[in-house]
């Protein structure tokens, strides 16, 4: 029996929404993702925070081979056109792709370069885990990669539930 493309990359599309908030803020999760993963709790972590200041937040999953399956552009076709299409960032907040990094290294140096270059390979706007750096080295790191030509938009520093954005930028010129 052959098997066509559109079976072999086939996901459950079907979403939830897990919390939604008065000022018309929801958290929307699709059914294919893992939602028993620490990293699943850490995303949605900053999911509710957004959605929380009203934003539409959306955790779609992850695909495999996301250029040969038919569901990328319906989950993800507001990336179309930029550098990060054929990526799959973890939060889609507002229409805008958003990445989550994490550590589990003792070297804060090291988790701060990582965070930062596989976050930046996702998308333009990153959170990361707080680490135990003071904020100058962190915005230093940052402005760093600017420097080295990367496009970077926005980063947040997560902090248990709470959120801190750490560096904006606010060039009114496309990057």
């Amino acid at each position: 029996m052959k098997t066509n493309q559109t079976d072999r990359h086939r996901i459950d599309l079907s979403t939830e929404a897990l919390a939604t908030f008065p000022n018309g803020g929801k958290v929307v999760v699709y059914n294919a993702i893992d939602r028993n993963t620490e990293d699943f709790c850490r995303i949605m972590s900053c999911a509710r925070f957004f959605a929380k200041q009203g934003k539409q937040v959306v955790l779609p999953p992850k695909l495999d081979v996301p250029y040969k399956n038919p569901a990328y552009d319906m989950i993800f076709g507001t990336l179309r056109g930029t550098p990060y299409y054929g990526k799959c960032p973890d939060l889609i907040i507002d229409n805008q792709g958003y990445e989550h990094e994490g550590y589990v290294t003792e070297n804060q140096k090291h988790a701060i370069k990582n965070m930062l270059k596989h976050g930046l390979s996702q998308s333009d706007r990153i959170i990361i885990d707080k680490v135990k750096l003071t904020e100058n080295y962190v915005k230093a790191r940052i402005k760093g990669k600017v420097h080295e030509g990367k496009r970077v938009t926005e980063v947040w520093i997560r902090d248990g539930e709470n959120l801190r954005l750490v560096y904006k930028n606010t060039n009114d010129q496309p990057i």
